[in-house]
C-alpha cells in the first residue's frame, strides 16, 4: 500500500528516526486531513483526536525508510486502520447504548480544511448506518481517492470484496444523503425561528416550520431527555419539543455556532452546555432535527466557554 502511493519500494531498514522539524511540519500540514478522516470514520471528535495523536506517535517511532516518501499516504493508512479498529469497538459498545446514538457535533468555523458537504450532520448519521468496512472503504475511496488495491490491506479483504463494499455504501449514501444546498442565512433563519417558537410554546408556529414527515433524533446517553427512538411528524415533533423546552431552567442561554459546516445552536445553563441542536432543511421546511444532550459529546463546548 505505502509503496504504491510513494511510487517505489521501501529502502533497507534503518535505525534512524525522523528529525523533530520534519515531524512538526508533518503534524502542521497533515493533521487536519487525518483528523477529518478519523472523524468521518468514527463520528467522534474525541476519538478522532486520540487516533491522530496515536498515528503521529507511531510515525515518530518509525524510521524514514518505513514511512517511505509519502508521509500523507503512510499517515492515512495508519489513521484509517486505527479508525476502523475504534469503530468496531464502538459498535460493540453501542449494543448496550440507551436510546439513539448520534455523531458528536463538530465545530467547523475555524476548520477550513473540512468541507461542509463531507461532514454535514445529516450525512454523518447516514454513514452510521454503514458497516465499519463499508464506511472505511467509502471514505477512503470517495474523499482520499485511494484505489481498491490500496484499501485491501486496511480493511482486510480482497479487491472484489472492496468493490462490493464500496458499491453498497455508495448506493446507500445516494439514496439517503441530503440533496439540499441551502444558503446559510436561510438555514440560520429557520433555526432561529424554530428556537423562538419552541421557547414561546407556539406549537402551531413550530409545526408550520417543520415538514409533515420531519424526523426528530435525540441522543442523551440514557439520561432521560431524549426519546428512545426517532419521532416522526410535524405535530408530534412540535409537541415533544415544546414539552422538553418547558422543562429547561429559566436561565438557559442560547449561543450560535457553526456545527458540521452549518448553523447550529448550543443551549447552556451557567456556561454548562446541555444540548446541541442541528437541523436539516430544504430551504422551506425543516426535514430533520438533531438534539445531542450526552455530556460526553458536548465537552468541546465546555472547553470553548472556558
Amino acid at each position: 500500500m505505502e509503496s504504491e502511493k510513494s511510487g517505489g519500494a521501501p529502502a533497507a531498514h534503518s535505525s534512524k528516526r525522523w528529525d523533530e522539524v520534519t515531524i512538526e511540519r508533518a503534524f502542521s500540514d497533515l493533521r487536519p486531513a487525518m483528523f477529518a478522516l478519523a472523524y468521518r470514520i468514527t463520528g467522534s471528535r474525541a476519538d478522532a483526536d486520540e487516533i491522530v495523536q496515536d498515528a503521529f506517535v507511531r510515525l515518530h517511532h518509525s524510521s524514514p525508510a518505513e514511512a517511505i516518501r509519502s508521509l500523507k499516504a503512510y499517515l492515512t493508512t495508519i489513521t484509517a486502520r486505527l479508525s476502523l479498529n475504534r469503530l468496531r469497538d464502538q459498535r460493540a459498545r453501542r449494543e448496550t447504548y440507551v436510546g439513539e446514538w448520534l455523531p458528536e457535533p463538530l465545530l467547523t468555523r475555524d476548520e477550513p480544511h473540512v468541507r461542509a458537504e463531507d461532514v454535514s450532520f445529516a450525512l454523518m448519521t447516514v454513514l452510521e448506518r454503514l458497516t465499519p468496512q463499508e464506511r472505511v472503504v467509502f471514505v477512503l475511496r470517495s474523499a482520499f481517492d485511494f484505489s481498491f488495491e490500496e484499501i485491501v490491506p486496511i480493511v482486510g479483504c480482497n479487491v472484489v470484496a472492496c468493490r462490493k463494499l464500496y458499491s453498497r455504501a455508495r448506493a446507500h449514501i445516494i439514496e439517503e444523503r441530503p440533496r439540499f444546498a441551502i444558503d446559510p442565512e436561510r438555514h440560520r433563519a429557520l433555526l432561529r425561528s424554530f428556537n423562538d417558537a419552541a421557547r414561546a410554546g407556539d406549537a402551531a408556529k413550530l409545526a408550520s416550520l417543520l415538514a409533515e414527515d420531519v424526523v426528530f433524533h435525540g441522543d442523551d446517553g440514557g439520561r432521560g431527555f431524549a426519546p428512545k427512538g426517532p419521532i416522526v411528524g410535524n405535530l408530534t415533533v412540535a409537541k415533544f419539543v415544546i414539552a422538553v423546552t418547558r422543562r429547561q431552567p429559566v436561565d438557559t442561554d442560547v449561543e450560535e455556532f457553526e456545527l458540521n459546516g452549518a448553523p447550529g445552536l448550543v443551549l447552556t445553563v451557567g456556561r454548562r452546555p446541555i444540548v446541541a441542536l442541528l437541523i436539516e432543511t430544504d430551504g422551506k421546511h425543516i426535514k430533520s432535527v438533531f438534539a445531542i444532550a450526552n455530556p460526553e459529546k458536548l465537552a468541546v463546548f465546555s472547553a470553548n466557554q472556558s
